[in-house]
């Protein structure tokens, strides 16, 4: 029997080089600004770790600030899906706040570069967080919202709740301890027992 020749292994496209060469710098970018902070990462010191020349890391990102500003979008999209409401149609909506409540903060309090971004000159580089995240405020109240209906129908929650106003309080407050969990300023303490307590003060003004 004739063995079958071999087929030629296709070779990436373009397309793809560039993809994979993107990520890379991304990827190099998040190292540098979590060992440096912003400040202290340079546009030279990431192309490095990427192992690309400086004139090719300006193909694709502006400089250190665009460069920045995408490393964010993607912390914050992460950080949006970590806390997305689990697709388990045995949890009750109270399983749900809370679990979104408790990953939010998780995520915060196990994301090394999140502290390191805040390392110089905190207020400025949390408006820069705020500032790139602000476009996710809305759909993360319209998650929430949801959830609050899912509960008001079951009778899980009370029938009089003010959807869209439970929403902005809850939102608020994941955002506020979630923030306490990178901050790390022991004026403003994140303890699980703190996280817990919260929680159930939400769900006793919720629940039926």
């Amino acid at each position: 029997m004739l063995a079958t020749p071999l087929q030629p292994e296709a070779k990436p496209s373009r397309r793809e080089r560039s993809g994979e060469r993107r990520a890379r710098i991304l990827e190099a970018a998040r190292a540098c600004f979590g060992e440096a902070g912003f400040a202290g990462a340079t546009v030279p010191a990431i192309a490095a770790r990427a192992g690309v020349s400086n004139g090719l890391l300006y193909q694709f990102f502006r400089g250190k600030e665009h460069l920045f500003e995408v490393v964010v979008q993607e912390i914050i999209a992460d950080w949006v899906r970590a806390m997305a409401p689990a697709n388990d149609a045995r949890e009750s909506a109270g399983e749900t706040l809370a679990g979104m409540f408790r990953r939010s903060v998780a995520f915060c309090r196990s994301h090394p570069l999140l502290p390191a971004l805040i390392r110089e000159d905190g207020a400025l580089q949390l408006d820069r967080v705020r500032a790139v995240g602000r476009d996710r405020v809305g759909a993360h109240r319209e998650s929430l919202a949801r959830v609050l209906e899912r509960g008001v129908a079951s009778g899980e929650f009370k029938r009089d709740l003010d959807i869209a106003s439970v929403a902005d309080v809850i939102g608020q407050l994941q955002s506020h301890y979630s923030a306490r969990a990178y901050m790390r300023d022991s004026a403003y303490p994140d303890s699980p027992e703190l996280i817990e307590a919260t929680i159930r003060l939400v769900l006793d003004a919720v629940h039926a």
